[in-house]
């Protein structure tokens, strides 16, 4: 493959990535990635299946948000309350409602099964050695960081989809108490 080739399968990705957070999983379209990307649908089937290209921008999505979930020089409590704040954000928005599609998509697509269980696995890691670090640094003590990840996890999904979905018992703030109350029960000393 030549490096103009490689360019073309970047370009591509990228172009992917940017339309699944403009459209979602569900109105996403081969169509306007292409036009995105300024290819013929030719190069993207050339280089790409639709599932596994759709899979692939997905998971590089979620990626970043590992990423970013801990920086490498942030301390344990700013990490964990920047966690918290930026959890219901607006800007938040398109990324949840990916992920929830994720899960719908993941009983029929082998494609995203596959990569929704690596970055489910990949947060829930970075998040428990975030909390691992915290109670080493005396930050909070928890007698069990990587349950406590878990049960972090599961009750940020579940508030985010309340919002998605316009729960009317609950708004931003609300949820972000809610994590913030949860968090603070975990904790033990």
């Amino acid at each position: 493959m030549d490096r103009r080739d490689r360019g073309g399968r970047e370009r591509i990705v990228l172009a992917t990535m940017a339309v699944l957070l403009d459209m979602g999983l569900l109105g996403a379209q081969t169509r306007a990635v292409t036009e995105r990307a300024g290819v013929g649908t030719g190069l993207l089937n050339h280089h790409f299946r639709w599932p596994e290209l759709r899979a692939r921008a997905w998971e590089a999505i979620f990626e970043e948000v590992v990423a970013d979930l801990w920086h490498p020089a942030e301390a344990p409590a700013a990490a964990l309350d920047r966690f918290i704040a930026e959890a219901f954000d607006e800007g938040a928005r398109p990324y949840w409602a990916l992920w929830i599609q994720a899960e719908a998509l993941s009983a029929t697509d082998t494609a995203i099964q596959a990569a929704l269980s690596r970055i489910r696995t990949a947060l829930r890691q970075r998040l428990a050695a975030l909390l691992l670090a915290g109670n080493s640094q005396g930050c909070w003590i928890l007698p069990q960081p990587n349950a406590t990840a878990i049960r972090l996890e599961a009750l940020r999904d579940g508030l985010a989809g309340m919002l998605l979905n316009h729960d009317p018992d609950i708004d931003t703030a609300l949820a972000t108490h809610h994590l913030r109350q949860a968090f603070a029960r975990e904790q033990t000393g």
